[in-house]
């Protein structure tokens, strides 16, 4: 192996008994491993694998230890790169040698006495991950021992002994997938969880809101107000008033006969409308003489009346000649008829006696 060999007796017994006291990694004498010497007896290795039965992608602790005597120097490689393992990152260190016992007198308390009975362990831990079933090989780590030789310095790469890890399935060749069923979407939630709560509680909250309101405005609102009835007039007052308003205006005075006989006419007609009964707003003057006809007036009234309502028809269309006095005698004739005549009796309401 390159490296300088002691031939003193019982030393490969020796280096066997201090790798199985010598202190590694915690737990690593519970679990099976590898122990080996390669030829010459000149550097004791062990391997384990925590666990060494597992399922496919299960995590195992891979552990290697070197027993690194006659001050050699052991640096761990990175793990080859592989298909079949993932390896994680690596921890490496030394567990150093234990003191001689005093057992063995003062020969043995001497500086660099028996010093080659209690050589340090380097070690090494490297997770990994298999995910192919069955028995797999796994490769040894590499590792690089230095040390001083003879005549020079002495340089060497050594791989630890190959292991083996037994990966199975996660479902067991008494599973099958012939009843399960065929992939489906995701369902969809209940009905209950996509209405949107808060929108209809909000539109609910509203809708009573405006039933308030309204409820509210309707009972709040006043009552109709009932107009009075317009007080009744005297007939026979309001005709002397409107009279009086025509004289004041003297329009037979400035020529303006047509416009006296309307007035003057409308005076009369609001008058029969409201003492006689068959009279009606708007009636033409063939209309108004035979409701006049009709109501029972005396032959006289009638027969002025009616030369009265004429008269103007001719002035008010035809343009027929009038003078002042005419015109002031026509009002002088009808305000003694609005004065001679009187409301009907209770009995007869509007009814000329």
């Amino acid at each position: 192996m390159g490296i300088a060999r002691r031939r003193a007796g019982g030393l490969g017994s020796a280096v066997l008994v201090a790798l199985a006291l010598a202190p590694g990694p915690a737990g690593a004498a519970a679990f099976d491993s590898t122990l080996t010497e390669p030829p010459g007896g000149e550097i004791p290795v062990q391997v384990t694998l925590n666990p060494n039965i597992v399922k496919i992608g299960e995590r195992v602790t891979y552990r290697a230890r070197v027993v690194a005597a006659f001050g050699m120097k052991v640096e761990w490689l990175p793990p080859e790169p592989d298909s079949v393992f993932t390896w994680g990152v690596p921890s490496t260190g030394i567990s150093p040698a234990k003191p001689p016992s005093r057992r063995y007198g003062k020969q043995a308390a001497r500086p660099g006495a028996a010093s080659y009975m209690h050589p340090d362990t380097s070690w090494v831990e490297i997770p990994l991950q298999a995910f192919s079933p069955g028995i797999l090989p796994v490769p040894g780590l590499r590792f690089r021992a230095t040390g001083s030789g003879t005549f020079a310095p002495v340089s060497m790469v050594e791989r630890v002994p190959m292991t083996k890890l037994i990966v199975v399935n996660v479902l067991t060749a008494a599973d099958s997938a012939k009843g399960l069923r065929d992939v489906h979407g995701p369902l969809a939630a209940p009905w209950w969880e996509r209405v949107p709560w808060r929108w209809v509680l909000g539109g609910l909250a509203l809708l009573a809101l405006v039933i308030v309101l309204v409820w509210l405005t309707r009972r709040r609102k006043p009552a109709p107000v009932v107009a009075a009835a317009p007080a009744r007039r005297d007939p026979m007052a309001e005709a002397l008033a409107g009279l009086g308003a025509l004289r004041a205006l003297h329009l037979p005075e400035h020529g303006r006969f047509a416009e006296h006989a309307f007035r003057l006419g409308q005076i009369l007609r609001r008058y029969l409308e409201a003492t006689v009964t068959l009279a009606r707003p708007g009636d033409t003057t063939p209309e108004l003489i035979a409701h006049l006809r009709g109501a029972g007036l005396a032959p006289d009234d009638l027969q002025r009346l009616t030369a009265l309502l004429r008269v103007w028809d001719r002035v008010k269309f035809a343009r027929e000649p009038f003078t002042v006095d005419e015109a002031v005698r026509s009002e002088n004739a009808v305000e003694a008829h609005v004065r001679a005549r009187e409301p009907a009796a209770a009995g007869e309401p509007g009814r000329v006696a």
